[in-house]
């Protein structure tokens, strides 16, 4: 395991390429812009990557030109389906048009998306019979660590990639650990989500007895946060919910993605999980309320109608 509390050194200027620019790759691909690399950037929808492209960035019509104009592709994605078809082909990728199939030779793939072990692992083995690097590098962090440059970054892969996309990784994050072989990264950051998962329904329910007690939520949440309960997200994500904030930092249907991709790694290895499979019941409630677009602190409205 190679960890790294990563300081900003002077990398030479790369031609990397960025796929994904939502509400936390926009930021990532604006720092490495800012720190002087040529960017090249793709996403589903082009109206998020305007802000890049006006501020120097190159657009591409497809991942494959991404990848056939870059030394390193970073991809941000939402959902293992997408990781597949952007470095693979199909579905909404013109088969041969993936990412694998238009990389140069020697260059550097970083995927920096939550998404399954197994593919992480399929994915850098075809990279490297391709003469290819890969690299799954999950992040913790939101949106709030992608734009103060502050991510917790966990990666899986050979340590000569770990070393190439180091100096990379401390332009977007606070430190960067190799915890293995590809697929690595993938599986702590799924180990991270059932933390946050299962620590969710932990707040929630400590403001909901407190709400049914006639207690005031928003001191409870101040006495709580400077206690041994504190945590996280009971500091920065029970203000908003407690104000009637929803606005997603973190989407909740993407949290509902990393429980799922969890329990089927815990299923793989044989392990019960009757925490994660509390939280995954409580957030398919709240998906089936309409509120998969919002942020994960709205698990605190169900917790509100269920009291009446």
């Amino acid at each position: 395991m190679t960890t790294s509390s990563i300081s900003v050194d002077q990398s030479p200027r790369l031609r990397i390429g960025f796929i994904g620019t939502g509400i936390m790759g926009r930021s990532m691909a604006g720092h490495l812009l800012a720190a002087g690399h040529e960017l090249h950037v793709y996403n589903r929808t082009r109206q998020k990557a305007e802000p890049l492209v006006a501020e120097g960035g190159r657009w591409h019509d497809a991942p494959a030109g991404v990848a056939a104009a870059s030394a390193v592709v970073i991809t941000m994605l939402g959902m293992p389906t997408d990781v597949e078809e952007v470095y693979c082909g199909g579905g909404a990728v013109p088969a041969g048009q993936g990412i694998l199939d238009r990389a140069v030779p020697g260059t550097l793939l970083i995927d920096m998306t939550t998404s399954s072990p197994t593919l992480a692992a399929r994915i850098a083995a075809t990279a490297a019979a391709r003469g290819l690097d890969a690299i799954d590098a999950p992040v913790s962090g939101g949106d709030v660590g992608a734009r103060n440059a502050a991510l917790v970054i966990m990666a899986g892969g050979t340590e000569a990639a770990f070393e190439r996309a180091r100096p990379l990784f401390a332009r977007l994050g606070k430190s960067a650990t190799l915890l293995g072989p590809a697929g690595a990264g993938q599986r702590c950051k799924l180990a991270n989500q059932i933390a946050v998962a299962v620590g969710m329904v932990a707040w929630c329910e400590s403001l909901a007895h407190a709400r049914a007690g006639g207690l005031d939520p928003a001191l409870v949440q101040q006495v709580l946060s400077a206690g041994a309960a504190g945590s996280w997200a009971l500091t920065n994500l029970a203000p908003r919910a407690i104000a009637g904030d929803f606005a997603a930092g973190f989407f909740v249907r993407h949290l509902v993605k990393d429980i799922r991709l969890a329990r089927e790694a815990a299923e793989e290895t044989g392990i019960e999980l009757p925490g994660l499979a509390t939280a995954e019941r409580l957030y398919d409630a709240v998906m089936d309320g309409g509120w998969g677009d919002e942020g994960t602190q709205a698990l605190l409205r169900l917790y509100t109608e269920m009291s009446g």
